[in-house]
């Protein structure tokens, strides 16, 4: 499984059997060019305009956008209810994490998580493999609470999402606030990652360059018999 980072929450993570998987696209307010890709599935954590912009995805894709059990492309995909906020979604809504499995890999997009996880959502999530978190505080998570949430799932790999850069055009903290007194891989262009557990123990972090969406491969994805609307 290959995942590269589009700026913002929005990853593109594609199989080996081609599959792509899209996470919180975003629309031209947020400053990042456009994630003007092809995908198959894609997951909106909430229905904000820097993470709803499904409409611009290429191909005619599965939009998820709900907690609860769904099947596509063979996968089971989770979504776990929780909150933009501390308040139980008083100030800015609810928000639902995914998890997923790719080639083996265990994924879990945080989407704009604003709280400590609770036992139960620990629970619903389960092992993972691959965690990408929300770090950039304001919306959602800070630093403090993103290492917590870390040291709660425990997952083999985390990539930090949803911070301040320059392209950005509203007020995040910089990823620097999560990453201090870490060791960390990185900046990187993108991370392959198979599904056997690492020898290595704890959770290692690695910090994903912004890819142009004109550099990611244009391929196609492969649609097949076994991948059509009625596996939908």
């Amino acid at each position: 499984m290959k995942i590269s980072w589009l700026g913002h929450s929005c990853f593109i993570l594609q199989s080996s059997a081609g599959i792509k998987v899209l996470t919180d696209p975003f629309d031209e307010e947020v400053g990042y060019p456009l994630p003007n890709v092809e995908a198959d599935i894609v997951l909106v954590s909430h229905d904000h305009h820097d993470h709803n912009n499904a409409k611009i995805v290429k191909g005619h894709p599965l939009v998820i956008k709900r907690p609860g059990t769904h099947e596509a492309f063979g996968m089971n995909i989770k979504g776990v209810k929780t909150y933009h906020d501390e308040n139980e979604g008083k100030l800015r809504g609810t928000n639902t994490i995914f998890c997923f499995s790719l080639d083996n890999v265990r994924v879990c997009h945080l989407g704009d998580l604003g709280h400590i996880l609770g036992a139960d959502e620990i629970k619903a999530i389960g092992p993972v493999d691959l965690l990408l978190i929300p770090v950039g505080a304001i919306y959602t998570l800070d630093a403090i609470a993103a290492q917590e949430v870390v040291m709660q799932i425990r997952p083999h790999v985390a990539v930090p999402m949803h911070y301040y850069t320059t392209a950005l055009r509203f007020k995040l903290d910089p990823v620097d606030k999560f990453l201090q007194g870490c060791s960390f891989d990185g900046p990187q262009d993108s991370l392959e990652l198979k599904g056997e557990a690492p020898a290595e123990t704890g959770t290692r972090i690695v910090l994903l360059s912004i890819i142009s969406p004109d550099n990611l491969s244009q391929t196609s994805s492969s649609m097949n018999p076994d991948r059509d609307q009625a596996n939908r």
